[in-house]
């Protein structure tokens, strides 16, 4: 994953360099055909050096021009919005920008040979410049356009492979943390021990082991999965884990009732609930309390799990199952989720994940 992330890294810093090189080329191949356009339209009495010395600087306004088109649409992030609001916009600023690159070229020929001032603001001159200006915006528009998408899709296929793969680790280590041999053999033993005691609840055992595998295997290709069904298995491994730990684990659920058709990352609440039970309620020898809360308000989702115990930094280091989910959230949502571990007054830990109710607009299999 560290090689994906840094040549990803790579590539995003050589974006700038390509946009320089694709600006710089394009434009000196500008300059090359309209001098030997005007060159063999003007015939042999033109006065070369300075046909060559508008010819660049006429360049020169493009470069500029087209350099502050890039940093307004990248501003108002225009590139993002769907065609039919896209091509109206930018059909406006090529029509404004090529107006003031006509009447640019017009002042600077005036300037280098002279010419009267009538000619400066003569319509017809006005208008054939602006027709070429537009042709010429227009095909570097239309490139623009071809390779911010072009880019736009790779980087997406990016985010794409290294989501399938980060969600694929932590399906196979939650999987591997559930059917881990001393959780196995120990749910295995308690059901010896039921099914002679209390056959109905070795019955019950047996169903929250078979639906917490299924969940497993089933999730395993999803990177969203609805809530409610993280909840249902959040709750089998909870079951089970009681049974284990008995009058040691008590557990306490505040779940809001219009949060349940809302999908998360697989995995995500049982990150956080594995992580109370290891480096919390596993660690006291009373044991302790989960309390688990979960809440939509404002377009935005809160999954909360407090646990008795204290953060302990290199036990927060070495954890992996709060680092995978961190980088999953990262990869679907970007910077607007959020997951903080921290100790709280009364000796509590509290693990809090903040997430958005939509993700981000890139392509994500559910």
């Amino acid at each position: 994953m560290e090689t994906i992330g840094s040549q990803l890294d790579h590539a995003g810093l050589s974006n700038g360099k390509f946009y320089w090189y694709c600006q710089l080329g394009g434009w000196s191949i500008f300059i090359v055909f309209e001098f030997f356009l005007m060159l063999a339209l003007s015939g042999k009495k033109t006065n070369v050096p300075i046909m060559a010395a508008g010819v660049c600087l006429a360049a020169l306004y493009g470069v500029i021009a087209t350099h502050l088109l890039h940093l307004y649409l990248r501003s108002r992030r225009w590139l993002q919005l769907p065609a039919k609001k896209l091509m109206p916009r930018l059909a406006g600023v090529i029509v404004l920008f090529a107006a003031v690159l006509a009447e640019l070229g017009l002042l600077t020929n005036s300037l280098l040979v002279h010419l009267p001032l009538r000619q400066v603001i003569d319509p017809r001159s006005f208008c054939i410049r602006w027709i070429m200006q537009m042709v010429v915006l227009v095909t570097w528009m239309t490139l623009y356009v071809a390779m911010h998408q072009l880019q736009w899709r790779r980087e997406a296929e990016g985010r794409a492979f290294r989501l399938e793969v980060v969600a694929q680790q932590a399906q196979l280590r939650g999987l591997r943390a559930q059917l881990h041999p001393h959780f196995f053999f120990n749910c295995l033993n308690d059901l010896r021990e039921l099914i002679a005691e209390d056959p109905e609840r070795a019955q019950q055992m047996v169903t929250r082991l078979a639906g917490l595998m299924r969940y497993s295997l089933r999730t395993n290709h999803s990177e969203l999965v609805l809530l409610a069904d993280e909840v249902l298995a959040v709750e089998d491994y909870l079951a089970l884990e009681v049974i284990r730990f008995e009058e040691r684990l008590r557990v306490h659920w505040d779940i809001a009732m219009e949060v349940g058709n809302i999908r998360v990352p697989p995995m995500l609440l049982q990150a956080l609930v594995e992580n109370a039970l290891k480096h919390g309620i596993a660690r006291r020898p009373q044991g302790g309390e989960i309390r688990i809360a979960i809440r939509a308000h404002d377009l935005r989702m809160e999954l909360e799990v407090l646990n008795n115990g204290e953060v302990r930094e290199e036990l927060f280091a070495a954890g992996i199952g709060l680092r995978n989910a961190q980088e999953r959230l990262s990869l679907i949502y970007g910077e607007r989720a959020k997951i903080a571990l921290e100790n709280t007054a009364g000796g509590w830990v509290r693990a809090r994940v903040t997430l958005p109710l939509t993700p981000n607009p890139i392509e994500v299999r559910t």
